[in-house]
């Protein structure tokens, strides 16, 4: 048998990877470039106080890099205008961190952390879980709901985390994700029923009250001989009335 080989040399897959984490880096560079030059506007000769040499600047930007480069700019923005109501001083990581927590909750959405105790609490069907944002599922739903019940959490939180970082960039972004709705067969069967009554209104020009009568039989357990009866005599009726079409059992 010929060997299935892959059409993009390694090489080649290489170099993109490294391009995309070039750009990574990139972007983080140029957020926390951004971030201390608000920190330099708002605190002045504070954050001279605080960074005191271009050494300690370059030192303390590569630390706040390592942090802050999984959040993305509206995240940032937002932490940063809180800074100015809560702290007199340039915070400090954890300080800022705990900000851009509150960030979360100002897009109605739950920290890292909480969306995934969330969904490992979840015990039920995902879809009919009340969840707190529909993020929550969605990132859920890529990790996998059985590795998150089976799997430590040294495996799959880390996995939840990329994952719900990356739904909530959509987001942010603008996209709405709407958890699909479940149809049940209680729905499926109040639809037919009703879907069947206009039928019979519009056939027969008749008010929909008028017809309801007739469908009593539906409400009847399904082959049982009372549904069989109360079907027939409604059958019956709509015959005479001109309804040619066969009830359902």
């Amino acid at each position: 048998m010929p060997s299935v080989t892959s059409t993009i040399q390694t090489g080649e897959r290489e170099s993109t990877q490294s391009n995309q984490q070039n750009e990574a880096q990139q972007q983080t560079r140029v957020l926390v470039n951004m971030l201390f030059a608000r920190f330099k506007a708002i605190y002045t000769h504070k954050f001279a106080s605080a960074y005191s040499t271009p050494d300690e600047v370059k030192l303390a930007k590569r630390e706040w890099a390592v942090v802050l480069k999984r959040f993305q700019e509206p995240l940032l923005a937002y932490a940063v205008e809180r800074t100015k109501e809560v702290y007199a001083w340039p915070p400090t990581i954890s300080e800022f961190l705990q900000l851009i927590n509150t960030a979360y909750k100002a897009y109605g959405l739950l920290d890292p952390r909480s969306a995934y105790y969330e969904a490992c609490s979840c015990r039920m069907d995902p879809l009919s879980y009340k969840w707190t944002h529909s993020a929550v599922y969605f990132a859920g739903s890529k990790t996998g709901w059985y590795k998150l019940k089976t799997e430590e959490e040294h495996v799959s939180w880390p996995l939840f985390e990329t994952n719900y970082i990356k739904i909530i960039d959509l987001i942010i972004a603008g996209e709405r994700l709407t958890i699909p709705k479940v149809m049940r067969i209680e729905d499926e069967k109040a639809q037919s029923i009703e879907g069947l009554l206009k039928s019979i209104s519009t056939a027969l020009s008749l008010s929909e009250e008028e017809v309801v009568p007739m469908l009593y039989y539906t409400q009847k357990t399904l082959g049982s001989g009372v549904r069989k009866q109360y079907r027939k005599i409604s059958q019956e009726k709509l015959n005479t009335l001109g309804y040619t079409d066969v009830l359902p059992e």
